[in-house]
């Protein structure tokens, strides 16, 4: 069956969610900062420090394109959507699902680790110069956009748990 990937700026809670929904649709659940720290033996923040921001943007991209995401919730970083390719392969074998916050959710949960967080971009734009970048890029390529403004985790894995229950119901049923 079809995976999901779950896109949205960094702290709007694809990692958390993804992995508490995961079990419930009986999916697995890959996280790339995760597969990052397995594959390199750093952090992917470390990673981006060491090897600059296009090296991190290039490895996500190969991994992303070396996974089998079949009946898989994905967790990619925020900035997956500068990688074409992944993002084709994605398009292609999942549903993509932007779970949309607001600026200020992005904040309060980044907090004072937002630069230790290896967000790629950050530096140049910070972070209102890349919600406003990413934030049309997310909608452009999402097949579902699932409104979070607001909400707290708890909220967010119920609302999404939902979401996707119906749509995979409705995809089993074709």
């Amino acid at each position: 069956m079809k995976g999901i990937t779950l896109i949205g700026m960094p702290g709007s809670g694809k990692s958390a969610i993804g992995k508490r929904v995961a079990p419930r649709l009986g999916f697995k659940f890959i996280d790339l900062d995760e597969l990052i720290l397995q594959t390199q033996g750093i952090y992917h923040h470390d990673y981006m420090m060491q090897k600059g921001e296009p090296a991190l943007v290039e490895l996500e991209n190969n991994l992303t394109l070396g996974l089998n995401l079949e009946d898989t919730i994905f967790s990619p970083g925020g900035s997956i959507i500068y990688s074409k390719n992944a993002m084709d392969k994605l398009k292609k074998e999942t549903l993509l699902v932007y779970l949309s916050v607001s600026l200020e959710q992005v904040k309060k949960h980044l907090g004072d680790k937002i630069n230790r967080n290896g967000i790629i971009g950050l530096a140049a734009k910070g972070i209102e110069g890349l919600y406003k970048e990413r934030t049309p890029l997310y909608e452009k390529f999402a097949d579902i956009i699932i409104d979070c403004i607001g909400s707290n985790l708890e909220e967010k894995v119920e609302q999404v748990h939902q979401i996707l229950k119906k749509q995979f119901n409705a995809f089993s049923q074709h």
